[in-house]
């Protein structure tokens, strides 16, 4: 099948707008996720994901964070109570919910968490997030 010339000749544009765009919403994702760690997350686990020795558990290299990535999404939107062991040590604080934010902010929260703060933990998609939530408690 022969592809007719002005198609051939509209491919490179139309690639490089594919290209332009989905790096916009990369960028734009990265970016909310970013504003909502610091409105909602950096008074306790700090601006560089650190925590508070004892009291607050890191999100910076946290071993609990690359084991349990399908928990995040319910951690953040309806908090944590009880005893979490981060990287050797036992935390005891609660954290409180974040009812108010959409599925699409958590995942977004949850992605720039999951790839910030010397993590190396891979990305969740939105579809696994809304799972994520679902399966909440």
């Amino acid at each position: 099948m022969k592809i007719p010339k002005p198609i051939l000749a509209a491919f490179p544009v139309l690639f490089f707008v594919g290209l332009l765009l989905g790096n916009l919403f990369f960028f734009r994702t990265q970016e909310q996720g970013q504003k909502l760690y610091a409105l909602h997350c950096s008074s306790c686990h700090m601006e560089k994901g650190e925590g508070l020795a004892g009291l607050i558990p890191p999100l910076k290299n946290a071993d609990w964070l690359a084991q349990n990535p399908e928990k995040i999404a319910c951690i953040i939107r309806y908090g944590q109570k009880g005893k979490v062991l981060v990287n050797g040590i036992i935390y005891n604080h609660p954290m409180p919910a974040n009812l108010k934010l959409s599925d699409t902010e958590i995942h977004n929260l949850t992605n720039f968490i999951l790839s910030n703060f010397e993590n190396q933990v891979p990305k969740r998609t939105f579809e696994q997030i809304v799972k994520d939530l679902q399966s909440c408690h």
